[in-house]
């Protein structure tokens, strides 16, 4: 069974997601997909998943902004 989760374009182009991914010097796609991992909501099958990790704050702030799937499609 394959999950298909969907974002809306909208939350890469916000500018604290955008600092963030910065700092790592990572895209916003990305540091959505860590957050998106640390969190629980889709497993980790990417061998960059390991490469950092959001610090309580950053994952405090994106849930704050009310960063979550607006879809998650099972095949």
């Amino acid at each position: 069974m394959k999950a298909k989760i969907i974002l809306p374009k909208e939350f890469c182009e916000m500018e604290a997601v955008r600092y963030v991914a910065f700092r790592y010097s990572t895209t916003p796609e990305r540091i959505l997909e860590h957050y998106l991992i640390q969190s629980g909501i889709m497993p980790s099958n990417d061998c960059h998943a390991s490469d950092y990790r959001l610090t309580p704050n950053e994952m405090a702030l994106f849930h704050d902004l009310g960063i979550h799937p607006t879809i998650v499609e099972i095949n």
